[in-house]
């Protein structure tokens, strides 16, 4: 699975920026800013970014909820669910389907004391 901005890039193709925020319904500004992760939409603005391109609304969920929070995606591939890796890191997770906890960031950068009471 792709980022959010990844898989609105990818849907854009050709298409320059403003036509697409025009074809989603939304300003330049925005579809801009969550192409480069900085902004994220809504759910209902979400279901209607995938009905209007055709694209998986699950996928496009799962996608922003990761981006907006690395915690969460850390959960989800400690559970064993595939979860949307960002452009930098698609080498590393064509090696491996899912990351070890261990040699995730994310968990080495948590407090100790989070760490200790993990409960997964």
């Amino acid at each position: 699975m792709m980022r959010l901005g990844a898989i609105l890039k990818k849907a854009r193709g050709t298409e320059s920026r403003v036509q697409f925020a025009r074809k989603l319904g939304l300003s330049y500004t925005f579809v801009r800013a969550m192409e480069h992760g900085l902004r994220f939409p809504s759910d209902k603005v979400l279901l209607d970014i995938a009905d209007r391109l055709g694209e998986n609304s699950e996928e496009l969920l799962l996608a922003a909820y990761c981006d907006r929070s690395p915690l969460l995606a850390e959960v989800l591939i400690r559970r064993g669910i595939p979860v949307p890796v960002g452009e930098e890191e698609a080498t590393e997770a064509s090696e491996s389907t899912t990351l070890q906890p261990q040699q995730n960031p994310i968990t080495t950068q948590m407090p100790k004391a989070i760490r200790a009471h993990d409960p997964f």
